[in-house]
């Protein structure tokens, strides 16, 4: 059955809105293969139950195929079976013992769609380890030389303040970035300069960086034909972008949608894997980003039933990889799951009720620790509310629109009280100082004004529209304890003496930003301090907001009536020097 006969349009493309045997490397498996040739016979007939009429290149590498064509049917024969029995192995390998643990299995994590608070705390309170949060490229940097780093700054304060681990998925790309070119549309040099931007700015902090996402659908990449020599390219100048500003990063490849075409729209994920080995991927990435999505079946669903569209359809994605000598390293789900709300009157037959989704969630991760030693990690998709009726994302979310939990999230966090799956200690990150806490780097500056007239030395407006007068940001405190603290920032150009300042909903002791004390009008950034008494403070997310107030009548005019003002490098640090 064609991918277009299970899902339509975009939903045709893709399944997503999103004792323990050891699995012998290639070459191991190919140099010990002849111990199997006396299963020869049953091989084949095996190969003719499970892909009936598939050719060799189907199977495995299209070069390996090529190779053997002058070589006779008895070692075309051999090949395959060797291909084959690497496959039974993957996808049937069970433990030494009767059961593994659940926490010996991949760490579990999830997919969020815009993480906010409220998502981080359930995704801490749920058990979850690791968090994969796109990146939008055109958000970050909407045009050559501004950059836009709040929202990411905020995440990775707020993934290190709840003790998960984050991934970063790069794509989206602005348009200026896209090339215009006929094979290339992306434009890879820009790319590798953002990539490395982030990379250096948070060094040691993110855990990893997922490069791009479904690269195999025309619709994931700028409506051009899938092409998987332009991914390698994209994905080899990533990672040595990455490498050079954070070693420690590990790469992961774009998890490939699960689909059967073969056409300008969408590849065979295994084909266009296939391809991506032939072009040099297998030194450009840590690992292998995947996306086996369930469809409407259980984890248990047999190899190869439902037209391969299942879970089990992964087993063909490691036996590449196996085949490819890139045995040793692991495969990363960044993306599995059941919807229990389909887009549309086409994706009913993906729908299973929410009770049907929480055991198939549990059973994957069961299948996973017991059967697939190199699954190293999952991410459920997805964690999100407030998405739009026909959003694809929805039906996959662990909440109801609402933020209610669905049986799915009570059943993976009861997995990971019961198991603990590998989670550090509560006691929280040590990368959060307990004396400091961010709100704006030196480099993000929040301007509030009437107008949108745009000078070299002022930034944006932070609103989409003005006027814009009000700004309010989230950081996050261990601890406040008894002693004072210090609000630190750098303003430019405060000449009016009501621009207010709120933490957690109340004024602080002297309101007001103080005036920069200087005569003139003259856009230059000067320091200000303000107290902050510790009982404002609470332990966990707190809010800061800043309020513009209105000009002396004498400075007001039909465009403004309120102060322009922006400000930078945003900080609160405790005033006690032996704060735990």
């Amino acid at each position: 059955m064609g991918w277009d006969q299970a899902l339509p349009a975009r939903q045709s493309q893709k399944a997503s809105p999103g004792g323990q045997a050891e699995v012998p490397s290639d070459r191991c498996f190919l140099a010990s293969v002849s111990r199997y040739v006396r299963v020869l016979n049953s091989a084949v007939a095996l190969q003719k139950k499970i892909a009936p009429g598939v050719p060799c290149w189907r199977l495995t590498s299209p070069a390996f195929c090529c190779m053997l064509e002058g070589e006779g049917s008895m070692n075309r024969s051999f090949s395959s079976v060797a291909f084959l029995i690497l496959l039974v192995l993957i996808s049937t390998a069970s433990p030494s013992s009767a059961s593994l643990a659940v926490d010996e299995g991949p760490a579990m994590g999830v997919h969020t769609i815009r993480a906010d608070d409220n998502l981080l705390q359930l995704a801490d309170s749920g058990g979850f380890t690791w968090l994969i949060q796109l990146l939008e490229w055109r958000e970050v940097e909407p045009a050559p030389g501004e950059s836009f780093w709040e929202y990411p700054d905020w995440l990775v304060r707020a993934a290190e303040y709840y003790s998960l681990d984050l991934a970063l998925r790069l794509d989206h790309p602005p348009e200026w970035a896209l090339s215009g070119e006929k094979d290339r549309s992306i434009n890879v040099a820009a790319y590798a300069r953002f990539v490395e931007r982030v990379a250096a700015r948070y060094r040691g902090r993110v855990m990893a960086y997922v490069v791009w996402n479904e690269p195999n659908l025309a619709i994931e990449w700028d409506g051009q034909p899938p092409d998987p020599e332009g991914y390698v390219q994209l994905l080899c100048a990533a990672q040595a972008a990455i490498q050079r500003a954070d070693p420690n990063a590990l790469v992961i490849t774009a998890g490939l949608a699960p689909t059967n075409h073969a056409d300008a729209s969408a590849l065979d994920d295994r084909i266009y894997l296939r391809a991506m080995y032939n072009s040099g991927a297998g030194t450009c990435f840590d690992a292998l980003g995947t996306h086996p999505y369930g469809f409407a079946y259980p984890p248990s669903d047999p190899h190869g039933a439902h037209n391969s569209l299942n879970f089990a359809r992964l087993a063909d994605l490691r036996a590449i990889m196996v085949l490819a000598g890139d045995g040793d390293k692991p495969a990363w789900a960044t993306e599995v799951g059941w919807t229990t709300e389909p887009a549309g009157p086409d994706q009913r037959w993906l729908q299973v009720s929410e009770e049907e989704q929480g055991r198939y969630l549990g059973r994957a991760l069961q299948k996973a620790g017991s059967e697939w030693p190199w699954l190293e990690r999952i991410a459920i998709w997805n964690l999100s509310t407030g998405l739009p009726a026909g959003d694809e994302k929805r039906g996959y979310s662990l909440l109801a629109n609402t933020g209610r939990p669905k049986p799915a999230f009570e059943a993976l966090a009861a997995v990971a009280r019961e198991h603990r799956n590998g989670r550090a200690d509560e006691q929280g990150d040590e990368r959060v100082d307990g004396r400091t806490a961010e709100v704006l780097a030196p480099d993000v500056v929040i301007r509030l004004s009437d107008v949108d007239t745009f000078y070299p030395h002022w930034a944006r407006p932070h609103c989409s529209s003005v006027p814009c007068r009000h700004w309010s940001g989230e950081f996050y405190v261990r601890d406040p304890g008894t002693a004072p603290w210090q609000l630190h920032l750098e303003i430019m150009q405060v000449e009016e003496p009501g621009n207010l300042v709120w933490i957690n909903g109340r004024t602080l002791g002297s309101p007001a930003i103080p005036l920069r004390g200087r005569p003139d009008f003259a856009s230059v950034w000067t320091a200000a301090e303000i107290a902050v008494p510790a009982c404002l403070l609470r332990s966990g997310m707190n809010v800061i907001e800043i309020g513009s107030c209105p000009r002396l009548p004498v400075y007001q005019d039909d465009r403004a009536r309120y102060e322009s003002l922006q400000f930078r490098h945003v900080r609160l640090e405790s005033q006690f020097s032996e704060h735990p």
